[in-house]
């Protein structure tokens, strides 16, 4: 397997999965040790609050052929040409289409009270006419009413997602992007559109909780800056952000179809829908913080990942141009077609970057790069060797709480093939999540990442994130429960994150990783 501890991260890709670790400012440290012990939070998780893993379609189930990232595959795009799905395989993914009902035992055994997955447009509607007519799959179709019937009759609340990186050809074709184009054209808007209006229409009744698109940036930086998503362009900046605002318009326009489609409440809380994206948060910090440009790219790499879609569905605003004010020529200031699209911010942490200036202007507003070289930082490392960094999640909830909305922690978690790390992982971020709420900050719930091990975009089958591992060498694809998934069952029990735990927890292993899983497209 193609492992490379050195890689420089391609100009422009910030973390598609990171990192978190160490102590917060606040939190005592034992003197000398490698493990901090902080002081207990008094306020418990609240009662109601929502517990949950995460999942994509493409990343669990099978026989999604007839999409882009398909044919990336058969590119030999895929570390070790790994592929997911792929029945005739090995390898092939863990086939949550025939397991849903057991996985979905797993995480109500864990004390999950909701679910986030993702509804395939592919599997539904594998021809723009099929969507057209609303005519959908109806092996498809009866999957998705199965998994929404198995969550209801679990007491399992579904967050759904409508588009998670993956495209059928016939919107995005890497063979035919001038005709097919994905998010670069603008009649994707109104597939989306469409798909948005269907998926609301059929199961408004079962689903309150919906995000229109998955980590929109990281979408476009891998895809049109970094090269490692289809279709595969580098350092194509002006089509990058065409293709940014049309997910942001995409999104504008899948919000109003879905609240006007889905008029049911399904859990009884008065509202029928609440719609998000789940965006890419990251902590940005300049490699010299006394170098000036070093700080400006962290800045920028920050605002690009952080806050602009967040800013053009409650705002309307967009700054083209990044310097501060909506008064040049393609800004937008609180356009009505954009604002108040937003009923809660759904966000994804995985750690910390460590920005460098790349001393080009001319490709802004990505004048840096992130860095996962062995750099000197005083964190621990994941196996990826990317700084573990927990109280970045309380600085992007800071950062979040200006927006003055709801937030879902969307998904978290860390790549660990010996569970030498998640445990401490899941105690350290849950910790500071409780903490930002102890200090009156809006969340309403939390989604790891991932309920079992998947097909992780092109690092393949190399990291393993679920706290159940999968044997995908078996036809049975056989799971194993992790210490992870007891140490997270017995926090939603107790509904907090006792110092006891650290206590008992062992320090992240020193050493940095020989054999990491390839640093392939991260933002």
């Amino acid at each position: 397997m193609q492992k490379n501890l050195f890689r420089l991260v391609l100009a422009g890709a910030l973390a598609l999965v990171g990192c978190g670790g160490g102590g917060g400012d606040d939190p005592a440290v034992d003197a000398g040790a490698d493990v901090y012990v902080p002081p207990a939070i008094s306020k418990p998780f609240p009662a109601d609050f929502l517990w949950g893993t995460a999942t994509a379609a493409y990343q669990v189930e099978t026989g999604l052929d007839g999409t882009d990232w398909h044919q990336w595959e058969q590119k030999g795009k895929v570390i070790d040409g790994d592929k997911s799905g792929a029945p005739d395989r090995a390898d092939d993914g863990p086939a949550m289409e025939t397991h849903y009902a057991a996985d979905l035992d797993r995480a109500r055994a864990l004390g999950n009270n909701t679910y986030r997955f993702e509804m395939a447009m592919a599997r539904l509607f594998p021809t723009r006419a099929a969507l057209t007519s609303a005519t959908p799959d109806p092996t498809a179709l009866a999957y998705y009413r199965a998994l929404l019937a198995a969550c209801k009759s679990r007491g399992i609340v579904p967050m759904v997602t409508l588009h998670h990186f993956v495209w059928p050809t016939w919107i995005h074709d890497v063979d035919d992007v001038a005709t097919k184009g994905g998010w670069a054209s603008e009649s994707t808007i109104t597939d989306f559109t469409n798909f948005a209006t269907w998926s609301a229409k059929t199961f408004g009744a079962d689903v309150d909780l919906w995000v229109t698109i998955n980590e929109p940036m990281v979408y476009v930086i891998n895809g049109y800056l970094g090269g490692q998503f289809p279709p595969g362009n580098f350092l194509q900046v002006e089509k990058a952000l065409t293709v940014a605002y049309n997910m942001i318009e995409g999104h504008a326009r899948a919000y109003d179809a879905i609240h006007a489609n889905d008029t049911m409440d399904a859990d009884g809380d008065g509202k029928p829908a609440l719609v998000s994206i789940a965006n890419h948060n990251r902590v940005m910090q300049p490699k010299n913080p006394a170098d000036a440009m070093d700080r400006r790219a962290a800045e920028l790499l920050q605002k690009l990942s952080n806050r602009v879609f967040f800013d053009a569905a409650t705002g309307g605003n967009i700054d083209k141009n990044f310097d501060g004010d909506y008064d040049d020529p393609g800004d937008k200031k609180a356009d009505p077609r954009l604002m108040n699209r937003m009923d809660y911010l759904g966000v994804n942490y995985y750690g910390l970057a460590v920005v460098q200036y790349i001393g080009n202007e001319n490709s802004f507003p990505v004048i840096g790069i992130p860095r996962f070289e062995l750099l000197e930082t005083p964190w621990d490392k994941t196996e990826f060797n990317w700084d573990i960094y927990p109280q970045g999640l309380r600085e992007v909830l800071d950062e979040m709480k200006g927006y003055q909305l709801p937030i879902y922690i969307t998904e978290n978690g860390i790549a660990d093939r010996d569970e030498e790390q998640r445990s401490r992982f899941l105690v350290e971020h849950l910790y500071e999540l409780q903490r930002a709420m102890a200090d009156g900050i809006d969340v309403r719930g939390y989604y790891h990442w991932s309920l079992v091990d998947n097909f992780e975009w092109s690092a393949g089958y190399c990291p393993r994130f679920g706290l159940y591992a999968v044997d995908f060498s078996k036809p049975d694809k056989p799971r194993s429960e992790g210490a992870a998934a007891r140490l997270y069952q017995r926090i939603i029990a107790e509904r907090t994150v006792s110092p006891d735990l650290f206590r008992t927890l062992p320090p992240y292993p020193l050493q940095l990783y020989e054999e990491s899983c390839p640093v392939l497209s991260p933002l």
